[in-house]
């Protein structure tokens, strides 16, 4: 028990630190923070982020789609059973 509180203890000051480290310590010109700021702040990042948000909606309606069409058509106990896989 001590053991875990001391482990946790370590862990904590471990991620303080470097947390400190991340918005304080410049490294080159810039703090680690100000690097990562400045890399997701330029147009071809912002254009990915615009892809993988359009990329998600479509898959969410997608999914709800599917969700829609089998709740309205619930699979039968024949249709569950396991088919073999055709010939190559």
């Amino acid at each position: 028990m001590l053991g875990d509180l001391i482990k946790r203890l370590v862990n904590g000051v471990v991620l303080l630190l470097g947390t400190l480290a991340f918005f304080l310590v410049p490294i080159g010109g810039k703090t680690s923070a100000q690097h990562f700021i400045a890399i997701f702040s330029t147009k071809p990042a912002k254009e990915a982020a615009v892809a993988f948000a359009r990329a998600g909606r479509e898959m969410t309606a997608q999914v709800m789609a599917e969700v829609a069409r089998a709740r309205k058509n619930p699979p039968t106990p024949t249709d569950m059973k396991i088919k073999p896989a055709a010939a190559p």
